[in-house]
């Protein structure tokens, strides 16, 4: 299953967005029957448009009628409490931010400068794991898998 974090997660899609934040990361994610595909991209600057995050973007939008794409960043690095200007334009994609660095070890991650893809099952569990480095490399591999599960549109 994917495990809640140590730390609340916020939305910052949400309008207006929860400040509250919260320890149970499926309700933040889910969307019915989809699967969800969610990118820790950990200490990285999200407050502008980044040929990485363009990779995985693509990739999900291969998929819109099986697959939800997230992006979990600190919330500094987001800009604050708001979905980042370049992306306000995409209603698909879930931003999520965290303050604690420690959040992204829950998943494998360092914590530090790692980044990550998760896919999650409708169900909660998690289908697919990878490491992602500044190359990107992984996400072909990350293309491959989901092209194995699901149906493009």
């Amino acid at each position: 299953m994917l495990p809640d974090p140590p730390h609340p997660i916020f939305s910052v899609t949400e309008s207006p967005p929860n400040i509250a934040g919260s320890t149970h990361f499926m309700p933040l994610v889910r969307d019915s029957y989809k699967h969800i595909a969610i990118f820790f991209i950990a200490d990285h600057a999200l407050h502008e448009p980044h040929p990485l995050f363009e990779n995985f973007l693509s990739i999900c939008d291969q998929y819109p009628s099986n697959l939800r794409a997230a992006l979990v960043a600190r919330t500094y690095r987001v800009g604050g409490f708001r979905t980042p200007n370049w992306a306000v334009d995409l209603k698909n994609v879930i931003f999520l931010s965290t303050n604690n660095s420690t959040t992204e070890k829950e998943y494998g991650l360092d914590g530090e400068q790692q980044m990550g893809v998760l896919i999650v099952r409708p169900d909660g569990y998690i289908a697919y794991s990878t490491l992602v480095d500044a190359s990107g490399s992984a996400l072909s591999k990350v293309d491959k898998y989901l092209s194995t599960v699901l149906v493009k549109n």
